[in-house]
């Protein structure tokens, strides 16, 4: 994990996994006059206690907020460190989160815990045999990307006994501001993208947005996605004109030309599925037909891993989300 600077008592910790099966988030640490505000936890508590010393490193304040992103477990799984080290602290979320909480969270839950050991253990064994996961030679960035998957998922499996839920007290609509402590924080929803309830935190004097898995890097997760309007929250994100984009995961962007190719990505991906609905295939067909082969070689070049997480985190999922959208059924 790396802090990296980006303002007045601004700062981006940076997850160093490479993207895979089980990553950690970033978290983006504001420190004001008198507490620090945090924008989202990590999968483990152990990643959560690194990101803590990090800041324990910058500043002896309190933690007042953290802001959760989405419900997605390697976002808010760390919550209960920062409940455990600072007992008034509250944890802020959109309303839709909270109740993707409780309504996914929980049970996504328990199948990881269930599930994920039979495939970590799998993992290792095509991994000792110098192979990656469809049992073809493991290029070096593959066997990285797994090895690293195998020791989170396995540190959230061991972590499970004595896994407390926290939830959100703290609910966002459309907008919740914070002025506390000499600075403006903005935590804004702009609609469904990635999920139901993603938020984004906007500095404006400083110019610096969070944007949680709105924007990752170098491949977005569409499991679960909103594509259509996802094209549109991220116009409302540029909107915001940021010098500084801390993704959900990757590296610090710099500009908004990444935002532009993830939005490029969504608008393909819709068209593509709506075209296809219209030539009477089905979802299924219409998943393997629409290949989006130039944007593969764009974002993935020609390593094997990248073009197999292109397909597996982005094509695959977002053309069949954008083909159920095609027939009205995303309405949860």
């Amino acid at each position: 994990m790396t802090v990296t600077p980006l303002g007045d008592g601004v700062y981006a910790a940076v997850r160093s996994e490479p993207l895979g099966l089980a990553v950690n988030a970033n978290s983006l640490f504001i420190v004001n006059s008198d507490h620090v505000v945090i924008v989202d936890a990590q999968f483990t508590r152990e990643a959560t206690l690194e990101n803590l010393t990090a800041l324990r490193r910058i500043t002896d304040r309190p933690v007042r907020y953290v802001i959760n992103t989405h419900w997605h477990d390697d976002h808010v799984a760390g919550n209960q460190v920062y409940q455990d080290t600072f007992p008034l602290v509250h944890f802020i979320a959109h309303r839709n989160t909270r109740e993707d909480l409780i309504n996914k969270g929980r049970e996504n839950r328990v199948i990881q815990v269930q599930y994920a050991p039979p495939v970590a253990n799998r993992i290792d064994r095509l991994l000792s045999l110098g192979l990656g996961g469809d049992s073809t030679p493991a290029t070096q960035m593959e066997r990285a990307s797994l090895t690293s998957a195998v020791r989170i998922i396995r540190r959230y499996v061991a972590e499970h006994q004595g896994y407390r839920e926290v939830l959100p007290d703290s609910l966002v609509d459309r907008r919740l501001t914070l002025t506390e402590g000499g600075r403006t924080i903005e935590i804004r929803w702009f609609g469904r993208g990635n999920t139901r309830g993603d938020v984004v935190t906007y500095l404006p004097k400083e110019a610096i947005v969070s944007t949680g898995d709105l924007v990752v890097a170098p491949i977005p997760f569409g499991f679960g996605s909103y594509p259509s309007e996802w094209i549109a929250v991220l116009d409302s994100v540029q909107a915001l004109r940021p010098r500084v984009i801390v993704p959900g995961h990757g590296p610090v962007l710099w500009d908004l030309g990444y935002v532009k190719t993830v939005q490029r990505m969504l608008t393909t991906a819709r068209d593509s599925a709506r075209a296809a609905m219209a030539l009477g295939l089905n979802a299924d067909s219409a998943a393997a037909s629409v290949r989006m082969d130039d944007l593969r070689a764009e974002v993935a070049g020609d390593e094997k891993w990248m073009k197999w997480a292109f397909d597996y985190f982005f094509r695959r999922p977002v053309i069949g989300r954008a083909y159920e959208e095609a027939k009205g059924g995303l309405l949860k």
